[in-house]
């Protein structure tokens, strides 16, 4: 599928996106990066992967995609103008696990949205928000390895947020989990929220060794004391987030952590 550029549509604010926009809004939080928007992609994930290698970071967004990817190989529907969804690229080779960018990628977003329209989203471990018990966020953080050399050089952290309900309304098989922010959408501008998460992600990152936003992720976290479905039919009661972002609980009397995996609320 060729990649179509967004530029040359002149779509009115706030559904219209604009590189040059977003790196102006970033301009201003000090920022420098290669911005590049699309109208119809894939995946802006694999775009994002394609430029890891290019010794920059590399910020991709597009009006939808046709292979939205989330988590473990599911698929993220991308409706034209009814999200965002955009792709950064980091440079990494840092000794912290890249779970950790996921958990940034969610504090991140949901301080934004906190911030510009006064939602207060929660964080379903790893990487999903949700308000009003439906899911609005995804984040999908991908490793770029190169020949020869050990553990991940680039990380591509991809945020899928949806911003209003399409008017042909959600997939039947997400139906009664996806949500929108709905009208607190409307007086946003696409390219400032954007820049606004980028900004705030990578003053996470450049904050780290310090993992104190570890507290605004462990606040949100509703997971936390309510009982979860493990991928193994396991059911367990999460009780904290270690530092390394992983689940802890109680098993047998010893501490457990969950590096990795899905898990699913119960009633």
């Amino acid at each position: 599928m060729k990649n179509r550029p967004a530029e040359p549509l002149g779509l009115p604010e706030p559904q219209g996106l604009s590189a040059r926009a977003i790196r102006s809004f970033l301009e201003e939080g000090g920022l420098r990066l290669d911005v590049r928007v699309y109208d119809q992609v894939g995946s802006t994930n694999s775009l994002a992967k394609e430029a890891a290698g290019e010794g920059q970071s590399v910020l991709i967004a597009a009006r939808s995609q046709t292979e939205g990817r989330g988590r473990r190989g599911r698929s993220f529907f991308s409706p034209p103008d009814a999200g965002l969804y955009f792709s950064l690229s980091l440079d990494w080779g840092r000794e912290e696990p890249p779970v950790l960018v996921t958990t940034m990628a969610a504090v991140a977003v949901a301080r934004v949205l906190e911030e510009r329209t006064g939602i207060r989203a929660g964080i379903k471990w790893v990487n999903d928000l949700y308000w009003e018990g439906r899911k609005i966020c995804g984040i999908l953080t991908e490793g770029v390895s190169q020949a020869g050399k050990n553990g991940f050089q680039s990380l591509v952290v991809g945020i899928g947020l949806n911003l209003t309900r399409p008017q042909e309304d959600y997939p039947q098989e997400i139906r009664d989990k996806a949500g929108a922010i709905g009208d607190r959408a409307g007086a946003l501008d696409r390219n400032q929220l954007i820049a606004l998460i980028a900004r705030e992600l990578l003053q996470i990152v450049q904050g780290l060794p310090d993992r104190s936003y570890l507290e605004d992720y462990r606040a949100r976290c509703f997971m936390l004391g309510r009982p979860v479905r493990l991928e193994t039919g396991e059911m367990i009661v999460p009780y904290g987030i270690s530092d390394d972002g992983a689940l802890l609980y109680l098993e047998g009397g010893e501490i457990r952590a969950l590096h990795s995996g899905q898990v699913s609320i119960q009633p």
